[in-house]
């Protein structure tokens, strides 16, 4: 009896073994969802919820999660930037889009590739924008370094950046050709002699309050933007029309640069850096109400600024920053020179 016991619970137990060794092939887990029936969902919850955009297969439709991560990479920060002083009594136009008022002071859509640099691009976007206002050059495609900004600036890198004006104001970015773009780290040292002599730089930056007004208002006032969101699933579907977010997991945070808005519909209009093939030929639209999902437009906004007369000279829309070791060096050579003057006048 204690044999055929033995023997009983013996089998069991090499027969659980085996039912283990076997499970996965039994699981109820949900296999993932492939890219259409991703899309149908999409377009689903966007019925249901009465959005006024369209999903469907795009460029980034196709990738991997990981590889959707990595063309975001924005590190939601505090902003190392005095706010922006609002004029509430200015009066700004019902729409505007800055691909075409009074000209086109954007340049052409990039692409960042799988790199989470999209805080470069943006920043790099707004300067190439603001030289071609302060300098009044619509239509130029002025190309400038990414790639400085990613390799030499400390403002952030591939894994992920935040946005500053202040090494674009220190320093600035020179043409694409000094250091073209890689989708890499890179190393400063590889970018062409001489660089910093030819960087375009901004005059002053200041930040943006997450308010609708105040948006509308510097955009308006001061050009394109380089401002923030969060991005989810459904979004690397977008392919037209006016975006909210309806359904699917947060990928992170990614920097766009903003140029126009309309009133009338509800919408800004933003320039994303996923290349030509995504969305509205690179561009999208957002509805204002984006600013208060979990979306959270705009929470993170700079201005590029000019530079004032009691801040510093500038000359043809670049300025010209006084280094205070060198002031001291052109003093002292400049002091035997002004010593028989002084004297004189005694």
């Amino acid at each position: 009896m204690k044999n055929n016991k033995s023997n009983f619970i013996s089998g069991s137990a090499a027969f659980l073994i085996l039912f283990a060794g076997l499970a996965p092939a039994f699981s109820q887990e949900t296999p993932p969802m492939n890219v259409q029936d991703q899309i149908a969902r999409i377009q689903a919850a966007i019925r249901e919820k009465g959005a006024k955009w369209t999903a469907g297969e795009t460029s980034l439709s196709n990738l991997s999660l990981e590889e959707w991560q990595a063309r975001v990479g924005y590190n939601f920060q505090p902003l190392d930037a005095p706010p922006l002083t609002e004029d509430a009594a200015t009066e700004i136009p019902a729409s505007v889009d800055w691909r075409n008022y009074n000209g086109n002071f954007v340049t052409p859509v990039r692409d960042q590739k799988k790199c989470g640099s999209c805080w470069a691009f943006a920043l790099t976007g707004g300067l190439e924008s603001y030289v071609l206002r302060t300098e009044d050059k619509p239509g130029v495609d002025l190309d400038l370094s990414e790639q400085i900004m990613v390799s030499c600036s400390g403002v952030g890198s591939c894994s992920g950046g935040y946005l500053s004006g202040s090494y674009l104001k220190r320093t600035g970015l020179p043409p694409e050709s000094y250091y073209p773009y890689t989708a890499t780290n890179g190393k400063c040292s590889t970018a062409a002699a001489g660089w910093q002599n030819a960087a375009y730089k901004v005059g002053a930056y200041a930040s943006v309050s997450q308010k609708l007004a105040a948006i509308k208002s510097a955009l308006a006032n001061y050009g394109p933007l380089p401002t923030a969101l969060m991005v989810y699933e459904d979004f690397m579907h977008y392919k037209s029309g006016i975006y909210s977010y309806t359904t699917g997991k947060k990928l992170g945070g990614h920097a766009v640069l903003l140029v126009g808005y309309n009133d009338a519909e509800q919408y800004f209009i933003v320039k994303n850096s996923w290349n030509t093939k995504w969305g509205e030929e690179g561009y999208f639209n957002i509805a204002y109400s984006e600013i208060n999902s979990v979306v959270r437009f705009g929470l993170s906004t700079i201005v590029y600024q000019t530079k004032t007369a009691r801040d510093g000279a500038s000359w043809q829309g670049r300025t010209v920053e006084l280094d205070p070791s060198t002031v001291d060096e052109v003093r002292t050579q400049l002091a035997p020179m002004f010593r028989p003057l002084l004297q004189w006048n005694r």
